[in-house]
């Protein structure tokens, strides 16, 4: 199916019309949110939010990788597969 509107109100059925927070918890316990894109969503904030504040990226990525009890790649790689996303959905 490839109908975005109706896959949104099915949805919205399965969650019922409660406030944000309890949607998103629902949709995280019912297994509809995508763990590891929520990861990079993260990561990616994170570091991002960091190097504004004045670190440099290979601080942040360490120190991240360090907190979050994972490998430097990992998360040197969730930052890196955020950029090219997000470059490569504007060339469409």
């Amino acid at each position: 199916m490839n109908n975005k509107r109706k896959l949104l109100i099915s949805l919205l059925d399965h969650i019922g019309r409660t406030n944000l927070n309890s949607a998103i918890e629902h949709m995280w316990n019912s297994g509809l949110l995508n763990r590891a894109a929520l990861e990079r969503l993260y990561i990616g904030s994170e570091v991002g939010r960091r190097v504004r504040a004045g670190e440099s990226k290979t601080r942040a990525i360490e120190q991240l990788s360090e907190e979050l009890s994972c490998s430097y790649e990992k998360v040197r790689a969730a930052v890196y597969h955020k950029n090219k996303t997000t470059q490569n959905q504007w060339k469409h």
